[in-house]
């Protein structure tokens, strides 16, 4: 009986420090979170932007369209290549992924799929089309899983991973 105390009270550490492990966050990065509703209404036109941390390039009639890691679409007017406008920032949260057949540019919006007609001009873009959960969620960039502890059933409801970002520990 005293061999079977020891032996539990002995191995107690150990399954309360392995139980711990599903609440503690394995990554440097933590998610950046967007409501549902919130991200199908997140894609238009934006005054153009700092290009900080690109992606995917895409270019079609003298455009470029560079991609802006997480935030969105870069577009630069390269019709004089010695010296490129950037015109405006097509805001995608989620976005890591560019394709354009014919007029549609295609990307995705975290985890959905979306057509943005682009015959009109950049500054008339429109979403044309979305499908729904189409990807699954971006994991973080220091891992290929998305951690316990920012599953589904532990962060608001209706929610959806949008990006990832290292916390700020400057003071």
């Amino acid at each position: 009986m005293r061999k079977t105390i020891f032996f539990i009270l002995l191995s107690l550490p150990f399954i309360i420090a392995s139980s711990d492990d599903d609440f503690n966050n394995p990554s440097e990065y933590f998610p950046v979170l967007m409501e549902r509703n919130e991200l199908e209404k997140s894609v238009f036109l934006r005054e153009a932007q700092v290009i900080t941390k690109t992606g995917k390039i895409y270019y079609k009639d003298n455009i470029i369209y560079l991609n802006e890691l997480y935030k969105g679409i870069h577009v630069i007017d390269n019709t004089n290549p010695e010296a490129p406008v950037n015109i405006g920032f097509i805001n995608i949260p989620g976005c890591i992924d560019i394709a354009i057949k014919n007029n549609n540019l295609l990307v995705d919006n975290a985890i959905d799929l979306v057509s943005i007609d682009l015959s009109n001009g950049i500054q008339n873009i429109s979403v044309t089309k979305r499908i729904r959960n189409v990807f699954p969620e971006a994991t973080p960039p220091d891992l290929d899983y998305i951690p316990y502890i920012f599953n589904h059933t532990n962060r608001p409801e209706n929610t959806i991973i949008v990006g990832w970002k290292k916390p700020d520990t400057s003071i």
